[in-house]
């Protein structure tokens, strides 16, 4: 069965510096399995020779970052950032491991705040 259980609910959110950010995974499928696959959150690597970094694992962050937050309900797996940096843009991705493991794909892009030049 080659069913999409997990998708992006938005492939890319739009923040200014300092904001927060909410990115959601949806699940296409429940069904009585679901609660028994492991979801994680990855950091995909800006570079090729480093790695990806794992952020979270079902409901536990794997790092510590304060302005992290994650959330899993039955209908979606969330990621939630908090006073964004320019630093925290790139892809992020949510996964489920599923016999055959699913990725969907989020790039978060940050603004800049708009700062006066005199």
């Amino acid at each position: 069965e080659n069913t999409t259980i997990i998708a992006a609910s938005n492939p890319s959110v739009t923040v200014t510096s300092g904001q927060k950010a909410i990115l959601s995974c949806i699940f296409n499928r429940i069904d009585e399995y679901l609660s028994s696959y492991q979801l994680i959150w990855i950091r995909q690597s800006r570079a090729a020779y480093d790695a990806d970094l794992i952020l979270a694992h079902n409901q536990d962050l794997l790092i510590v970052d304060d302005r992290l937050n994650v959330q899993r309900t039955q209908n979606d797996y969330k990621l939630t950032l908090t006073d964004v940096t320019v630093d925290d843009e790139g892809t992020y991705a949510c996964e489920v491991n599923t016999p055959t493991p699913q990725k969907s794909f989020i790039h978060l892009y940050v603004q800049g705040k708009n700062l006066l030049c005199f």
